[in-house]
């Protein structure tokens, strides 16, 4: 009895906090459908011209889902982009009600509320002691409403659709883990194959916001190939279903990059900003991959678009000191503030204060690289120890969570010389959620006795 009315507790305060930080969110940063344009706008509008579902939606000058997303605002009459800040030349202009981009600010503003509220309770449904589930809601919320994630949902670029996006993202996978976990069956619910054909829908919109994103089709395939291989812990019934639609989303994501001109530019800022900065690179990539050496030369050109990719991927995957050391030198990227820099924030009541206590949750140093991997060590060494399956469950979405965020800032780092800062900042801040949910998890374990738990498996 005094554990059911402890609950209802826990539960009505969670409910309190999760309204009045949707409240906070949806009034403090002024009218949704403020937003700014920035120089990648254009872009987006003139790719999502393509006629929906036909090959240039996937291998255009954008991907898919941001070129479906635009298609709300590429009339050039009725959608004129009227404010557009540029922080290279020092442009930061106020926010204002764009024709048909007000649409994008609500959509983007909108499913950032969700997204993070949603993210808040899921975390919080699969910890056991009412502080740490409280603490969930407050820190996942505090997180995702501060103005150094909050203020991008006004920008009017990818990345504010693509933080929203992996937080239901990783929510809908924290659910489903523990939920296999919980039920312990081949025989899955209705319920929980709804939830997994959710989130492949979800996931598939989300890998064709970035092309970094089609890795994480890769990432997640390797770690679900214990649940095909080992006999104990095999789930045949949903495992082998999700490697193969992934397998076919990791095909055509490549296909299509390798179809688009996309990487031209980011490489020719890497070539011109790295290798030919660089005289011993020159000379390495000269004698390896039979560079010409003047990049004005029509060789080159023929060159760059035949051999410049993958010599650049095979000379970094060979080269992991220079990769080492060239992001060391740079490692001021992985500890700054990433607050957006395209419009001015005067009407913003208590931005400063706001600022402060999101640094709070946003840790601004590369300590906390450090300190993540020592968490995920910890989970993964406890669940070997205690051998649950929700302890098991939470070690996975964890690793997860460190890989394709390790993999992505490196992606990132490397795969272009501008816009660096705008680029990484996605994936640092997995690092930031990774770090309050990793220490929560952990804990819990602490406080919470799991009950041994097996999967059962057809002999």
């Amino acid at each position: 009895m005094e554990k059911f009315i402890a609950d209802r507790w826990t539960t009505i305060i969670i409910l309190g906090i999760l309204a009045m930080g949707i409240w906070f969110r949806a009034t403090i940063y002024g009218d949704l459908r403020l937003s700014v344009g920035m120089s990648d706008t254009p872009s987006y509008i003139n790719s999502s011209r393509a006629k929906l579902f036909s090959p240039q939606m996937f291998s255009g000058e954008r991907l898919f889902t941001t070129n479906l997303l635009y298609k709300l605002a590429n009339d050039p009459i009725r959608c004129p982009l009227t404010v557009i800040g540029n922080p290279s030349v020092g442009i930061e202009l106020p926010r204002v009600i764009q024709p048909c981009f007000d649409k994008i600010a609500v959509l983007q503003n909108a499913l950032a509320i969700f997204a993070w509220s949603f993210l808040a309770l899921i975390a919080s449904r699969w910890l056991f002691h009412p502080f740490y589930k409280t603490l969930a809601v407050l820190l996942v919320l505090a997180f995702g409403f501060s103005p150094q994630i909050a203020e991008w949902d006004s920008v009017l670029s990818s990345e504010s659709i693509s933080l929203s996006m992996f937080a239901i993202l990783i929510g809908l996978m924290l659910e489903i883990s523990q939920r296999l976990a919980r039920d312990r069956s081949q025989r899955l619910s209705t319920t929980t194959k709804g939830l997994i054909t959710l989130w492949l829908i979800v996931f598939t919109l989300w890998v064709f916001l970035r092309d970094v994103h089609i890795y994480a089709s890769l990432i997640t395939i390797v770690l679900l190939l214990p649940f095909l291989l080992v006999k104990k812990i095999r789930l045949t019934n949903s495992i082998p279903i999700v490697v193969y639609i992934l397998s076919g989303i990791f095909i055509l994501g490549m296909y299509t990059t390798q179809k688009s001109s996309r990487w031209e530019l980011p490489l020719f800022h890497v070539m011109d900003g790295r290798v030919f900065t660089d005289q011993g690179v020159v000379n390495y990539f000269v004698t390896r991959f039979d560079m010409p050496r003047d990049p004005s030369s029509l060789e080159y050109s023929e060159w760059f678009n035949t051999r410049g990719f993958r010599s650049y991927g095979i000379f970094l995957a060979t080269h992991p000191r220079y990769a080492l050391s060239a992001l060391m030198e740079r490692s001021d990227y992985l500890s700054e503030d990433f607050v957006q820099p395209y419009f001015t924030t005067a009407e913003i009541r208590s931005r400063k204060t706001l600022l402060d206590m999101g640094r709070i949750v946003h840790p601004e140093t590369n300590a906390v690289f450090l300190i993540d991997f020592i968490l995920v060590a910890s989970m993964l060494i406890n669940s070997l120890k205690s051998s649950t399956g929700r302890a098991w469950a939470w070690t996975w979405f964890a690793v997860w969570m460190f890989f394709f965020g390790s993999v992505s800032v490196l992606l990132s780092f490397f795969g272009d010389n501008i816009g660096i800062h705008r680029h990484i900042f996605p994936y640092v801040e997995i690092f930031r959620l990774l770090l309050w949910i990793g220490l929560l998890a952990n804990l819990d374990s602490l406080v919470h006795s799991f009950e041994p738990v097996t999967i059962q498996t057809k002999e």
